[in-house]
């Protein structure tokens, strides 16, 4: 995993958990937002990741 990867997922963490736990809004809003970065930065490469390995064991049988 790369430090691209893992600070933008411990940066939405503790965005959504502060933002939940005072009760601050734009917090809380930075943190959706942060989410959605990463779905949109991170899904594609999950999705070809996965079907490769699909690819891969189905090719293995």
């Amino acid at each position: 995993m790369s430090i691209y990867a893992l600070s933008v997922i411990v940066a939405t963490a503790l965005l959504l958990i502060i933002g939940k736990w005072r009760k601050n809004k734009v917090v809380f809003r930075w943190g959706v937002a942060s989410l959605v970065l990463m779905v949109i930065t991170m899904g594609p490469a999950f999705i070809f990741g996965f079907m490769d390995g699909w690819t891969e064991g189905v090719s293995a049988r």
